[in-house]
Parts: structure tokens; C-alpha cells; sequence
């Protein structure tokens, strides 16, 4: 089996985020492997992505780019510490997040996608679906997942 050289991570920007590119960034050292994080914004399905978002003396601006403007600075924020140590790229992707993955994943040419599992059961996991699930059941490249512990 090849060892990996593009390394692939979706993050939803929630707690565990870190840990996941820590993982990430430690296990694509010894090969000199890149890293991609993506970050893949779904649209809420209850309104128009092209909805103004506006405040006094603000100037109005659309949902969608004020959620990936937010996002953005998150990212940068979250990859600031680990700058240097293997090269390091991201990206912001509209869409489902699953189909996100996987569509960038194919295109890119990624040859492993490292990502996180919450590891929900029950009604919390029929309502929310498993991006996980759904993205190992797909993928064309080998799937590592890490659990994600949920907030307390």
C-alpha cells in the first residue's frame, strides 16, 4: 500500500476540530505529506442563502457570505499553530457536507481523508445523518475516522 502524500480533513469547526488536524498533522510528518482541512457550510434549509444579514450602520450582506466569511477567519484561526511543520492548505466548500468531501476528495486526487466521528446513536443520529457514515461508504481513498467526544 502507498504511503499517503495529499491528506485530506473535513472539519465542522466544532470542539475536536484541533485534535483531528493534530492527528492529521503527526501522522502526515514522517511521509512529508500535505494537508488539506475543508470546510464544507450547508445552507440552512428554512431560508434563502442569498438572505441580507444587516445591522445598524453595517453594511448589509448576504447569509452565505457572512457565514463563509466567519468560517474563513475560524480556519485560519484553528491552522495558525500548526504552520511549518508539513504544508498546509485550506478550502471553504457550499453544499452538503458529505458530497462536499467527496467531491473534493476525487477531484484533488487526496489518497487518504482523515476526519471525525461524534459517534451519536438513536433519534440524535437519524436526525442528523452520519457525514462520517456517508463519506466512508463513498470515498474512493481510505477513510480514517477519530471520535469526537460531545461537549458536556
Amino acid at each position: 500500500m502507498p504511503t499517503p502524500s495529499r491528506i485530506l480533513v473535513p472539519v465542522d469547526l466544532m470542539e475536536g476540530s484541533r485534535a483531528i488536524i493534530d492527528y492529521a498533522v503527526q501522522l502526515a510528518t514522517p511521509f512529508n505529506a500535505s494537508i488539506e482541512i475543508l470546510h464544507a457550510w450547508e445552507p440552512p434549509q428554512y431560508v434563502a442563502p442569498d438572505l441580507l444579514v444587516a445591522a445598524p450602520g453595517w453594511n448589509p450582506q448576504s447569509l452565505e457570505k457572512t457565514a463563509l466569511d466567519a468560517a474563513r477567519k475560524e480556519l485560519e484561526v484553528l491552522i495558525g499553530g500548526f504552520k511549518g511543520s508539513v504544508p498546509i492548505t485550506h478550502r471553504l466548500e457550499v453544499g452538503e457536507p458529505a458530497a462536499a468531501v467527496i467531491r473534493v476528495a476525487e477531484v484533488g486526487g487526496f489518497d487518504l481523508i482523515i476526519m471525525g466521528t461524534h459517534g451519536r446513536r438513536g433519534l440524535p443520529r437519524l436526525l442528523l445523518g452520519s457525514v462520517a457514515q456517508k463519506v466512508i461508504a463513498r470515498a474512493h481513498c481510505p477513510v480514517l475516522t477519530l471520535h469526537v467526544p460531545e461537549e458536556k
